[in-house]
């Protein structure tokens, strides 16, 4: 026995684009008419760029001159650090020299000492040897002289020295970090004109309308010239070659199907051709739609992807669909007139010796014909068919001949 699922459809592309614009523009070319079949990329509709393209060069300009603000800071940086290089190495070689030059100085003046102490000698010596003669003295004196000029010349080197130090460039370190702040702000700043120009080329982007699947063009509400409409989309495009099924299910065939359950699709205009496909899609909650009469019962809507489509199939198109919920082989089953209800239980008139006996029952799966009996019955027992109001347990009955028996 196999149990299905019926209700009727509509059919819905697979993969559709909407072409819709949030405020209306002027429309300056409309590059496809209903029909028409499109490429990945492809242009479908073209509004007026003027506005757009005159804040891209804008933002193109901002950004060109915030790129130069921040070349100027770089620069300007890499010149104040190689000053305070500068000014640190000619701070270290003028401390040297002052240092050679005090050793100098203090060279000479021991020299001019020593000169003098052997001026000394030698005058002695002569003052004794030629005490009556002035020359010699006088030559004693001028050694002596030029000793005390020796030693004033050497002073007189390490005063240049410490001049040189003195008139040095100095970079503080604050001039520094003051210009690597202004090369941070200018980052900051170049960063944001390229942001501004990447909205920019965005909204001249929405612009030129392009087909986003590979398809046929199911609608054009677009006009040359006129205001691009915000209420409908400009154009639909769609993918004909790939169809879904969507369906709205009662509560309780939505607890009967599961994802992946096979289904056959059938409509008026195949004639008696059957279409196979699966459910891809259950929805997570039930909805419910009021009515001129209140509100309907709740239904669950379901998507049935087909494992083909054939020519002739249009979107919009109703369509009858079956669905396996289960197969069984082997069991007992009873027509479906034999049962009746009472309260939420099951029932069956069965015959035994000539008499009635009601007997409650446990259903299983079922279809249009038949209904699986879970318990309650046996392999052979005879039911009555469409029971009335007139019978009753215990009534004598007589079963012709080709009575229903489970």
């Amino acid at each position: 026995m196999q149990e299905d699922v019926y209700a009727t459809g509509s059919l819905v592309p697979v993969s559709r684009q909407e072409v819709r614009v949030l405020t209306p523009g002027r429309v300056t070319s409309v590059a496809v008419k209903v029909g028409d079949s499109v490429q990945l990329g492809q242009t479908l509709v073209t509004l007026d760029t003027t506005l757009v393209d005159a804040q891209v060069a804008q933002a193109k300009a901002n950004v060109e001159a915030a790129q130069t603000g921040v070349n100027v800071a770089q620069a300007n940086l890499a010149d104040l650090k190689k000053a305070q290089s500068v000014s640190a190495d000619a701070s270290a070689s003028a401390s040297a020299s002052a240092s050679a030059s005090a050793s100098a100085s203090a060279s000479a003046n021991a020299n001019a000492s020593v000169s003098a102490d052997a001026d000394a000698d030698v005058s002695a010596v002569t003052v004794a040897g030629l005490l009556a003669d002035a020359y010699g003295n006088g030559i004693a004196g001028g050694l002596g002289d030029s000793a005390g000029t020796d030693s004033i010349g050497g002073t007189a080197n390490g005063t240049g020295a410490g001049d040189l130090h003195n008139s040095g460039i100095s970079v503080s370190p604050g001039v520094v970090k003051q210009a690597e702040g202004v090369l941070s702000q200018s980052k900051a700043a170049l960063k944001q004109a390229q942001e501004m120009l990447k909205v920019a080329q965005a909204q001249q982007g929405q612009m030129i309308h392009k087909a986003m699947i590979p398809g046929t063009v199911l609608e054009v509400n677009a006009e040359d010239g006129n205001l691009s409409p915000v209420q409908v989309p400009l154009v639909v495009v769609a993918d004909l070659t790939q169809m879904n099924v969507e369906a709205q299910l009662n509560e309780v065939d939505a607890g009967k199907v599961q994802m992946d359950g096979k289904v056959a699709m059938t409509s008026k205009v195949l004639g008696d051709t059957t279409v196979q496909g699966r459910i891809v899609g259950i929805a997570p909650a039930a909805v419910t739609k009021p009515s001129l009469q209140g509100n309907a019962s709740p239904t669950v809507g379901i998507k049935i992807r087909l494992d083909q489509v054939p020519a002739g199939l249009k979107p919009g198109f109703t369509v009858s669909i079956q669905i396996i919920v289960a197969t069984k082989a082997g069991i007992l089953a009873v027509p479906q007139e034999a049962l009746f209800q009472e309260g939420n239980k099951n029932y069956v008139y069965r015959i035994q010796e000539g008499r009635l006996r009601k007997t409650e029952v446990k259903l299983g799966i079922g279809n249009d014909t038949h209904q699986e009996i879970s318990s309650g019955l046996n392999a052979g027992d005879q039911v009555v068919l469409n029971p009335s109001k007139e019978l009753s347990e215990g009534m004598t009955v007589a079963p012709e001949v080709g009575s229903g028996g489970a």
